[in-house]
């Protein structure tokens, strides 16, 4: 994998429930900017490769999540897709009657209350330290039944726009559950990559009523890569 494709791995980590933006680096090198999108039960991520990068691998991705208010279950997700030379266009319905997410033909049983990547960060810019810290959730991949949880570590100071931003500090897990094929033939870099078992996680979240996620870093593939939000 090349350091320039791993960089959009971070933006995921960007989660919380107002609109805001992120600058993403590559030891320290702009490679991205993304724009959140959000209102209550809905996510929307627009991504898009910055400088160097974009002459070289440009990309323009968007991922939007509907989810239950109370549960946090999924309702549907949709993305699209444009890095490089590939493209892609994909949707998961959730059916209430059956209890299945839908793709194309092809029905998912899953639980009412499942999660995905997208939702689980959304609840840590909601639920208490005390409740998110250990627990583990039951998570739809793109048709991958995975889990995942917050291991807490610390509480600390995050400095952004030279403005010191208290934060508990997360990491987070994510492990597949079965070893059976599952999942799409292709997908985007970041679906595929962010479920990777040698990607560390971490994310800083705002110990405020705000809950904002200030900060957040993966190592992929021994590539160091920081999202910290645009404070204005």
């Amino acid at each position: 994998m090349y350091p320039y494709k791993s960089y959009q791995f971070i933006f995921l980590f960007c989660t919380c429930l107002l609109a805001e933006n992120y600058n993403i680096s590559l030891w320290s090198i702009p490679v991205a900017h993304v724009e959140l999108i959000a209102d209550e039960g809905e996510i929307h991520f627009n991504t898009k490769s910055v400088g160097l990068i974009n002459y070289v691998w440009p990309h323009k991705n968007s991922y939007s999540t509907l989810y239950d208010k109370e549960n946090f279950g999924l309702r549907k997700y949709s993305k699209k897709i444009k890095q490089g030379d590939f493209t892609q266009e994909l949707a998961w319905v959730y059916n209430v009657d059956d209890s299945a997410l839908v793709h194309n033909d092809t029905k998912t049983s899953i639980i009412d209350s499942i999660q995905t990547i997208f939702t689980l960060l959304a609840r840590a810019s909601l639920d208490p330290k005390d409740y998110l810290d250990t627990k583990w959730f039951r998570i739809d991949h793109e048709s991958c039944a995975y889990k995942g949880r917050f291991l807490w570590s610390d509480t600390v100071s995050i400095n952004v726009s030279n403005k010191e931003i208290l934060c508990d500090h997360y990491r987070l897990d994510l492990i597949k559950v079965d070893e059976d094929p599952c999942g799409i033939e292709n997908s985007d870099y970041f679906m595929e990559n962010i479920i990777d078992y040698n990607t560390v996680r971490q994310i800083w979240v705002e110990k405020n009523n705000n809950k904002r996620i200030i900060k957040a870093s993966a190592e992929v593939y021994g590539f160091p890569l920081e999202a910290i939000i645009i404070d204005e």
